[in-house]
């Protein structure tokens, strides 16, 4: 399955960088437009586009099974690079396991704290609290 869909992510990039280039050399065509033989050469590049179109279209069932984070596209509509999300994802990840360290450590000053306070001043109802904790 991996190898399936690695080669068909392989086909969708030839498909985007042929659609790409053909969209490219659409815009430098019509920037430059002088006559009817133009006119041929912008009609045969944009014909190209809509065969690049149809392919595009053609591959758009190979990946209907994989979901983009809508944060990856955030990013990319950022002008960021997609693959920093991971990187992003773990530091967030990493910055969270701290502050939930932080406060699993808090709580247990507490407890322990609390602890102390109940053994001495009802120390029967601690020694009954230790019994019943095993």
């Amino acid at each position: 399955v991996v190898s399936t869909q690695s080669t068909g992510f392989k086909e969708l990039i030839y498909i985007l960088d042929g659609l790409t280039q053909t969209v490219r050399h659409v815009g430098i065509v019509a920037s430059e437009f002088e006559d009817h033989r133009s006119q041929d050469v912008l009609n045969t590049m944009i014909d190209e586009m809509v065969r690049g179109l149809k392919k595009l279209n053609d591959a758009k069932d190979n990946f209907a099974n994989v979901q983009v984070p809508y944060e990856v596209l955030s990013y990319i509509d950022q002008s960021r690079n997609p693959l920093l999300y991971n990187k992003d994802c773990y530091e967030r990840a990493k910055l969270k396991d701290e502050e939930v360290r932080e406060r699993m450590s808090a709580l247990q000053s507490l407890k322990d704290s609390l602890i102390n306070d109940l053994r001495s001043s009802l120390p029967d109802a601690m020694e009954e609290y230790k019994k019943s904790q095993g």
